[in-house]
């Protein structure tokens, strides 16, 4: 059995913040050589403090912080600037300084004082800006430079002080997509070789994707650090930054993917009247949003787990029978399809194909004979033979709309067309609601 990784950056019970006001409280988090550790949450929140604590341009008001087994309170400036390299989330760089000497800053803490910088100097400036991609830039003023370029300038001079720490705040902020993954993918490997990495993530999915525990910070205080899929969850979405999300595993990488799929805020308490929508195959996920930002309360027939309108519906909230995953609909399925949609007031059958595993979603929707919106042509669609076809020219018998693509569905016209004289409150349009 390997030893256990020593730990470089430890926060015991710690309150940080300004002045004597703490931004975090009782802060407990440990951060080992050879690995990423992501800070995520709302901002405002205390994930920059965090990491001026170990600079000294936060407070530690309570509790310790010890940087490679030292208490940071005790460290003088030089020796911290050895152990630890920053990439601030603003960075100073109006200095007309080639990048090289701008670079070339972060080896005062190992050059002695009335000192140059030798030859070591000048090879570890040189690597630094390399593993950086700024190689090329070296005699171009800094402040001359895009943000782009100052943010892999900064880390390079970060790591030309050949720390054992790195503190990254949002470290592709301006970044473009190959340069993004160039400097995440270095910081994996400088983590992998033995660094310690502190790094506030606004991307979820990166910091799913590259650190290998995750912090929540919210309200004060910092969650207990965990693997990414346990971290970032639907809930957490949630109840952190009031977004509904879908939450899933990215088919390349592996990693966390996370899909917003609407604002808590943007949602309206009241309802306008219930639909009930037949989906499944995806084809029903863009609907459900619409209808639940317009303010109805929707439901829909037996989904299976794992399909993308199943993770919408519960990112949504919205009611339906689960079956297993491929499953056909059991007796159990037709029986609560068959509740949700007679106590609906409008049903939409969105564009799906019905086989004999689903054709009973179909059945009920035709059998609840409530005013019934029908998205699409059923030829080419029905697997099940000919019962589709048969169930679909029953509805059309009795009067359902027909719309070309989901796009065009409208409860409150389905409502009209049955009722002509109905005044109800639902009416207005499906697009009346907030952020459709």
């Amino acid at each position: 059995m390997s030893a256990p990784a020593e730990t470089l950056l430890a926060y015991r019970t710690a309150d940080v913040g300004y002045a004597e006001t703490p931004v975090v409280r009782g802060a407990d988090l440990d951060v080992c050589a050879g690995e990423i550790v992501g800070l995520v949450g709302p901002n405002g929140a205390g994930k920059s403090t965090l990491l001026r604590a170990v600079t000294g341009d936060s407070r530690l008001l309570a509790g310790t912080l010890a940087v490679a087994g030292r208490d940071v309170r005790e460290l003088a400036p030089l020796e911290r600037a050895r152990l630890v390299g920053v990439v601030p989330q603003q960075i100073g760089a109006a200095f007309s300084l080639p990048a090289r000497e701008f670079v070339a800053l972060g080896r005062h803490p190992h050059v002695p004082r009335f000192s140059a910088p030798g030859e070591h100097d000048r090879e570890v400036v040189q690597r630094a800006m390399e593993l950086t991609d700024t190689a090329r830039l070296a005699d171009k003023p800094a402040d001359e430079l895009s943000g782009g370029d100052v943010q892999r300038l900064a880390l390079a001079q970060a790591l030309a002080q050949e720390p054992r720490v790195l503190l990254l705040d949002e470290p592709t902020s301006h970044l473009d997509l190959n340069h993004r993954m160039q400097i995440l993918d270095l910081t994996r490997q400088l983590a992998d070789e033995g660094m310690a990495v502190l790094a506030v993530f606004h991307d979820l999915e990166l910091a799913g994707r590259y650190a290998d525990r995750v912090s929540v910070v919210a309200d004060g205080r910092v969650g207990e650090p965990g693997p990414p899929e346990r971290v970032i969850t639907a809930e957490s979405l949630r109840d952190v930054f009031g977004v509904r999300a879908v939450v899933g595993t990215d088919p390349v990488t592996g990693s966390v993917s996370v899909t917003p799929v609407v604002r808590e805020q943007a949602v309206e308490r009241g309802t306008r009247g219930k639909v009930f929508v037949v989906g499944g195959s995806g084809v029903a996920a863009p609907l459900l949003r619409r209808l639940v930002l317009a303010g109805w309360q929707v439901s829909a027939g037996a989904l299976n787990s794992g399909d993308a309108d199943q993770l919408v519906a519960d990112a949504l909230r919205v009611e339906y029978p689960a079956i297993p995953p491929f499953a056909p609909m059991d007796a159990a399925a037709a029986v609560e399809a068959s509740r949700l949609a007679t106590s609906a007031d409008v049903v939409v059958v969105c564009e799906v194909p019905f086989g004999h595993g689903n054709i009973d979603n179909l059945l009920v929707a035709v059998r609840a004979k409530k005013p019934t919106v029908l998205v699409g042509d059923i030829e080419g669609r029905d697997f099940a033979g000919g019962a589709a076809a048969s169930y679909w020219r029953e509805a059309l018998d009795h009067g359902a709309l027909v719309v070309a693509s989901a796009d065009e569905v409208d409860p409150s016209a389905a409502l009209t067309a049955a009722h002509p004289s109905d005044s109800s409150p639902a009416s207005g349009g499906l697009g009346s609601g907030p952020g459709v």
